[in-house]
């Protein structure tokens, strides 16, 4: 899982191809998904490399689990903290919906504080996998929609 979070990190370069030159792209948006894309990436790449490096000292599954979903569950709280409203976003009820949608995901994952489950730590780190490919996809139907003017041709 590291090393795809770290790969997945690349694609914020890909992305930043698809950004149109014009002025027309909302910039707030898309620092906000370079961000997102980039940190989702990085926290990723240090919970796959982190739960290596913590069952090496602990030897024991159900620990590493436990401590590595808490601090998964951490990490999402604090994405619902800082999704304040502003020109990142535009529709309040997306903010809201990616908030809940959020607080819903870390309660999954502290739930395998509580557990203590292999499976269910590494469904927490694909978990961690969805949200910077949910950007990417979005920001590449935004960047292949049809303007307008190519609408009417």
């Amino acid at each position: 899982m590291g090393g795809l979070g770290i790969s997945l990190a690349g694609f914020a370069g890909l992305f930043s191809a698809l950004h149109p030159s014009t002025g027309e792209a909302n910039p707030a948006v898309y620092r906000w998904r370079i961000r997102n894309i980039v940190m989702s990436s990085i926290q990723l790449t240090y919970l796959g490399f982190g739960a290596v490096a913590l069952y090496s000292v602990t030897q024991d599954v159900v620990v590493t689990s436990r401590l590595v979903s808490f601090v998964a569950a951490g990490l999402w709280v604090v994405d619902v903290i800082r999704s304040k409203p502003g020109p990142a976003w535009p529709d309040d009820t997306d903010r809201k919906w990616a908030m809940t949608s959020t607080l819903v995901w870390a309660t999954v994952m502290a739930g395998n504080v509580v557990v203590g489950s292999e499976g269910h730590l590494q469904f927490v780190m694909l978990i961690f996998l969805l949200g910077p490919v949910l950007i990417f996809i979005r920001a590449v139907a935004d960047a292949t929609r049809p303007t307008e003017e190519e609408s009417l041709t």
